[in-house]
């Protein structure tokens, strides 16, 4: 696809081609699954730049495929969370937890913020920078029980610096939950178009699988950790639907966004 073409879709994924209105989204998570109804509150920029001002559909993948694994009393450290979707969505639907959401990026981490206390779930959310690539992690890992992280591996934001992190970090927690959604962007598609919108080139590739995921895998086999795919499962996958509008059902099927997501659980030890 050309620019032209990039454009046209991402103004049909977002709603709009301006780049500086926010806006703010009512986003209901239904009783499914033996969930309450939840409703969310989340403010955002109806287009990038910065990235993190978006809501990526890897973050609503991450919420309800994460749901299940918290538990009362989790401590859930979040690498890059841009809006805060998942941060606000764990906040108000698991009793007694905690969530750690971070990001590297300034507006991103003051809109994250703003949607902590818009949800009035202050008490259960601590924002704070971390950059991954050069500073320490913003808590005791030993007290943290799970580490999640959306969309975080694309052209610019390697896979290597990710490994290298989580393995420093399971070396300090091994019993860690780690749990990884990535985007695998097929170029040439609708859904790569949309990503050259976001600052991600559309480069040719003509593997399978974007090369970006493959370097993470490589480099995580290297690193001896294991990564094993996870489904969304078909209960998630309901909840989730059941939480989209007509409209969100087919830009994502238009997008071919369904078929884009890689979740993965990482732990300690040579993968098979």
């Amino acid at each position: 696809l050309g620019a032209g073409a990039a454009l046209s879709v991402a103004a049909a994924a977002f709603g709009s081609t301006s780049k500086d209105t926010l806006r703010t989204r009512k986003i209901v998570v239904p009783s499914e699954g033996g969930w309450p109804e939840c409703s969310l509150l989340i403010r955002e920029q109806r287009m990038p730049p910065p990235i993190g001002m978006v809501v990526w559909p890897a973050s609503h993948v991450m919420l309800h495929g994460i749901l299940p694994g918290v538990g009362k009393g989790a401590v859930v450290l979040e690498m890059g969370s841009g809006c805060g979707l998942v941060a606000v969505g764990l906040a108000k639907l698991c009793d007694e937890c905690h969530v750690i959401a971070s990001d590297r990026c300034d507006a991103s981490l003051e809109n994250c913020r703003f949607n902590v206390e818009l949800n009035s779930v202050a008490d259960k959310v601590s924002v704070t920078k971390w950059d991954i690539a050069s500073g320490s992690p913003p808590c005791d890992m030993k007290a943290v029980t799970h580490l999640i992280a959306a969309d975080v591996v694309y052209h610019g934001a390697g896979g290597e610096v990710l490994v290298e992190e989580l393995h420093r970090l399971l070396g300090e927690n091994p019993h860690l939950h780690v749990w990884i959604v990535l985007v695998d962007r097929f170029s040439g598609g609708a859904f790569a178009a949309v990503s050259g919108v976001a600052g991600t080139p559309n480069v040719t590739v003509t593997a399978r699988v974007d090369p970006q995921i493959v370097t993470f895998e490589r480099a995580a086999a290297a690193a001896g950790l294991q990564l094993v795919q996870a489904s969304l499962g078909k209960e998630a996958e309901g909840r989730l639907l059941a939480s989209m509008s007509m409209w969100e059902r087919a830009r994502w099927a238009l997008l071919g966004m369904w078929d884009g997501f890689r979740i993965y659980r990482v732990s300690v030890g040579a993968s098979p």
